[in-house]
């Protein structure tokens, strides 16, 4: 007799390739983390955008039914003219937006928003399994109809701070936010001598 573990776990599969029709459900402001970029390590405000895909569902609990599947992607916390974040929202709204109203465009406001998103489908250098990353964004074409929203709307910022939203995360969310500069203000000891501040977008 013999047990031989197997080569991987289950199999994840990517959200497909291609253009999908989307909504925004949930924003997670990480804050100010510490990540290694091309061997050294370098400090970036992240965002996390998360989206909801209505026309690719799956049953992931049977009494829940078929829930549709969902994407995200973090950006740096930045809408500098060349910013990754700029480029992806001005997409997304489908207009281009001069520096005044780039550097005052409230994010928060697009929650709830449809669009069109472009998936693409990578291959992780760490472990060599494909994954999904959202590469784009555009508006709904006229006379598309947006199946209504399934997911909540939630929002997590250090302004109006949830608790509940940030117990429901995974715990890599949760650990990359703990360690955020932000997080550590706010939830700092009483008498450590680190006043506690709120960041927002």
């Amino acid at each position: 007799m013999s047990i031989i573990a197997p080569k991987s776990g289950s199999k994840f599969e990517p959200v497909p390739s291609g253009n999908h029709v989307a909504r925004l459900y949930r924003i997670i402001h990480i804050g100010t983390v510490t990540e290694a970029y091309q061997g050294e390590d370098k400090q970036s405000n992240k965002i996390m955008l998360s989206f909801e895909l209505p026309n690719e569902t799956k049953v992931f609990k049977e009494e829940k039914g078929e829930e549709p599947l969902v994407i995200s992607r973090e950006y740096t916390l930045s809408m500098a003219p060349k910013a990754n974040l700029r480029k992806f929202i001005e997409g997304m709204i489908g207009t281009a937006l001069h520096d005044g109203e780039a550097e005052s465009f409230d994010i928060a406001e697009l929650i709830g928003k449809p669009c069109m998103l472009n998936v693409v489908h990578k291959v992780s250098k760490a472990t060599g399994n494909p994954y999904a990353m959202i590469a784009g964004a555009a508006p709904i074409p006229k006379g598309l109809i947006v199946p209504v929203q399934k997911n909540a709307s939630r929002v997590l910022d250090y302004v109006n701070w949830n608790q509940e939203l940030f117990d429901s995360l995974s715990e890599f969310h949760k650990e990359k936010i703990r360690s955020s500069e932000e997080y550590k203000k706010k939830f700092a000891p009483v008498g450590d001598g680190i006043d506690s501040i709120d960041v927002g977008f």
